[in-house]
């Protein structure tokens, strides 16, 4: 009779274990940082107990096979800034190359970007920009994929995001508990999956509150792009039954919110409250400084290109889908809870 194989155990059975993220585990390993001791301990105490034995980074010659393709859907929105940071961080502890290419509409020109990476020579694609699942199958046929950020929810796939129905539900959800019943949505095309989900959440949060969902008290916008927010946000709040609050599924669009509610001679948050997305750093700038939803953008980042890092070395594992915790940070845009 064989003797079943005994499965090899993971950095993230030990994170998982100590309660603790893939990063802090990898940077106890691997001695970068600061970690606080009781975290250090009991990370020390789960690497004992399954026998985790950390994977060394291979030698390799041939440099095609230390490259990292990384597909971002633009470089001008400010989220991205820290995703890439995170990326950033992983790649160079693991002595990996990144190439970053703009794949802007993996919709229409798949076949021009699957060719543009299959030619690149990389080892494996972190896929932050959207795309259907079809291209995303041909791709993954092609080179390994981990998805960041923006994902496709499917158990095929591996990702690192966050729960953007749920953070967008809670975010709306703290609006009514203000006394905000009025509220219109800033956001984006429903292409991209973040801004389904997002649109969702705040659907579900005015039905389960009982309020009513207006879709004239919705604006979408095509980019990350402050004048055509502020435009859409002017247009909202000059309707005769103007919304009391705003949410914005991107904190460039909650800013320009604000900036156009003053432009109309109204008040943040007496007159109409703002909360925004992503806790970028434009939101502690404007004035009043904005409410939003911190999504751990460097951590995501981080978290995914390890993913990518540890298939790529040899790990035979499942697809994983990791999704990080949000949290509402309150400033002066809205007003506080009743």
């Amino acid at each position: 009779m064989t003797e079943k194989k005994k499965k090899r155990v993971t950095i993230e059975d030990v994170a998982k274990d100590a309660g603790v993220s893939i990063a802090t585990v990898s940077r106890i390993i691997n001695n970068k940082d600061i970690v606080n001791g009781d975290t250090r301990e009991k990370v020390l105490s789960a690497i004992e107990k399954l026998g985790f034995v950390p994977r060394s980074v291979p030698v390799r010659q041939d440099i095609d096979r230390r490259l990292i393709l990384v597909c971002m859907p633009d470089f001008e929105n400010p989220f991205y800034a820290r995703v890439i940071r995170g990326i950033r961080k992983a790649a160079r502890f693991h002595e990996y190359d990144l190439f970053f290419m703009q794949a802007d509409d993996f919709y229409t020109r798949a076949a021009v970007h699957l060719r543009t990476i299959k030619n690149s020579g990389a080892s494996g694609v972190l896929m932050v920009s959207p795309i259907s699942k079809k291209a995303l199958s041909e791709l993954n046929s092609i080179c390994p994929v981990v998805m960041c950020s923006e994902y496709i929810d499917d158990p095929g796939f591996s990702y690192v995001s966050i729960d953007n129905v749920m953070s967008a539900k809670k975010a709306v959800e703290y609006l009514i508990s203000t006394g905000c019943r009025r509220i219109g949505l800033l956001n984006s095309f429903s292409r991209n999956a973040y801004a389904r989900d997002r649109e969702q959440g705040f659907d579900e949060a005015l039905q389960e509150a009982g309020l009513d969902i207006s879709e004239d008290r919705k604006a979408h916008i095509s980019a990350i792009n402050y004048q055509s927010a502020f435009s859409k946000a002017a247009y909202l709040l000059s309707m005769e039954s103007r919304p009391d609050a705003i949410f914005a599924a991107a904190d460039v669009f909650a800013v320009a919110a604000i900036n156009a509610a003053k432009k109309l001679g109204l008040r943040v948050p007496d007159d109409v409250s703002v909360i925004g997305f992503d806790n970028i750093e434009a939101s502690l700038m404007c004035d009043p400084q904005l409410t939003t939803v911190d999504q751990p953008a460097e951590e995501i980042g981080y978290q995914s290109c390890e993913l990518l890092i540890e298939r790529l070395l040899g790990e035979d594992i499942i697809p994983r889908h990791i999704r990080l915790e949000t949290e509402i940070i309150v400033r002066q845009s809205t007003k506080l809870n009743k």
